[in-house]
């Protein structure tokens, strides 16, 4: 009797195991050493930054190409766009109302908070990226996510950031026709661009419409440039229209 106490048997019939699968795309395994700089550098944290081994891959993935990253942080390539003025973005804006044009960059970049977006949010977030790629849509977070035929997946890469840490995925989509429009204020159905409703609605201006920042000048000093005007544009960054 003790011989065979948790024994385990496999006894089922034939045919597939449900929900047991490989990929339908190259999945690969990244290996993040620690996200800490040296102690020489006079700091131990970099929050708001890609692990090194995250950048040169995403650097080796965007060579050659145009990127915005629209949760800039503390990125060091591409076009930054980001709602907090203290990571010094090119440009400050929300990344559900992106203010670019129609195929304004090769790759976007979409590094969001790592809490738990319902769907309304991510697809919402994704159709706006989708709307101005003209060629990829890479997804950083700590949750796996689908899209649809517009947005297929097409590589992914799991990644190890360190010990105790949250598994992150990486995940590039090819932009796809016909494509989806982003949506606008008045359309938003669930998470935190409901605001956008609410301001539409009350006939208010966006909130960074007059803080859409260009460039940066000879000193390091970002500039402010005006953001009305559908033809507005500063250093091959189309403003938009929706900010007047």
């Amino acid at each position: 009797m003790t011989a065979t106490l948790g024994l385990v048997k496999i006894t089922r019939g034939r045919g597939r195991i449900a929900g047991y699968s490989g990929p339908n795309v190259p999945v690969e395994v990244l290996w993040c050493g620690t996200n800490r700089p040296r102690r020489k550098h006079g700091q131990r944290k970099n929050g708001w930054s890609f692990p090194p081994a995250v950048r040169e891959l995403l650097l080796q993935e965007t060579q050659g190409r145009t990127v915005v990253h629209l949760f800039g942080g503390r990125a060091d390539f591409g076009i930054l766009m980001d709602t907090d003025p203290a990571t010094r973005p090119h440009i400050i804006g929300d990344a559900f109302l992106p203010p670019f044009a129609r195929d304004s960059f090769d790759a976007v970049i979409l590094d969001p908070p790592y809490y738990r977006m319902n769907r309304q949010e991510i697809i919402a977030l994704l159709r706006a990226s989708a709307w101005i790629a003209r060629r990829h849509v890479y997804w950083l977070h700590t949750v796996w996510i689908a899209a649809n035929s517009a947005l297929p997946l097409e590589h992914a890469w799991l990644i190890r950031t360190g010990d105790q840490c949250a598994v992150r995925t990486l995940q590039r989509f090819a932009v796809r026709e016909p494509k989806l429009e982003p949506l606008k204020p008045g359309e938003f159905q669930r998470g935190s661009a409901l605001k956008y409703n609410r301001w539409a609605m009350a006939g208010e201006p966006l909130p960074f419409a007059d803080s859409i920042r260009i460039g940066s000048g000879p000193a390091g000093q970002q500039t402010t440039a005006p953001a009305c005007g559908p033809e507005q544009i500063r250093e091959g960054v189309f403003l938009g229209d929706w900010s007047c």
